[in-house]
């Protein structure tokens, strides 16, 4: 049998600091770790929260988005025209994929309900983004979801390209300028005014606040969802799209 060497007083204490020396250096490493993953979150949150903030929009609540549908069921019956039910469908079928969808640049869907394909992990191929190239869970862009709204009403995808066009520069192109107070359900927003290098924004109006305010449901990237809010500066231009005169 093998004899254990003997330490003395002095080694045997080196080796016990040395001991609680690396214990304490492994949980400051973990410490740090963590406090970089949670400073990472806090950053990703405030990018988040600076641009919801920067555009001044707020999203509603399902009572909220409720309420604003029945004003809008009401303002239209005090102004009804032949377009009347063709906006209300529009605005009902914008309303039914909030929360459900994922902002997906370039994405675009000629599926009447649910699209099987979203959620689907797939590579952004659009150039133009942040998000180009990186594989996210497949959903609708914005002027993705107005095209998606539409076809809800019984045009086919084909239809989409003469009547509202892909892309926001198309459906700026078959729409018409209206003053904001003129707004009805159905008529859309964008950011910014064409010709333009910034990029661009576009929402449907699905009804009003109590206070008169339009409301509009739009794929947000900074939701990463489609969502309902309010105007904010971030849909600055109403427009009355073609395909309802």
């Amino acid at each position: 049998m093998e004899n254990k060497p003997v330490l003395n007083r002095r080694e045997v204490k080196r080796q016990k600091t040395a001991k609680t020396m690396k214990g304490a250096a492994a949980r400051i490493v973990i410490m740090t770790a963590a406090l970089l993953i949670a400073s990472l979150a806090v950053l990703g949150i405030n990018r988040l929260t600076d641009y919801i903030h920067e555009k001044n929009y707020r999203a509603l609540s399902d009572e909220e988005i409720a309420y604003a549908l029945v004003r809008g069921e009401e303002k239209e019956a005090e102004n009804a025209d032949a377009s009347s039910g063709k906006r209300l469908e529009l605005a009902r079928a914008a309303c039914s994929i909030v929360g459900k969808v994922s902002y997906f640049w370039g994405g675009k869907s000629s599926a009447a309900g649910v699209d099987p394909a979203w959620g689907e992990l797939r590579e952004v191929t659009s150039s133009g983004s942040e998000s180009s190239g990186q594989v996210r869970p497949y959903g609708l862009d914005c002027s993705g979801f107005v095209s998606w709204a539409f076809i809800q009403l019984g045009y086919d995808f084909s239809e989409m390209e003469t009547l509202l066009g892909n892309g926001t520069w198309n459906q700026w192109d078959r729409s018409a300028d209206i003053a904001y107070n003129d707004i009805r359900v159905g008529d859309v927003a964008f950011m910014n005014r064409y010709p333009t290098d910034q990029g661009n924004h576009i929402g449907i109006c699905i009804g009003f606040l109590e206070n008169g305010e339009p409301v509009f449901a739009h794929c947000s990237s900074s939701y990463d969802n489609v969502v309902v809010t309010t105007r904010g500066t971030a849909l600055n231009y109403a427009r009355r799209l073609n395909i309802f005169n």
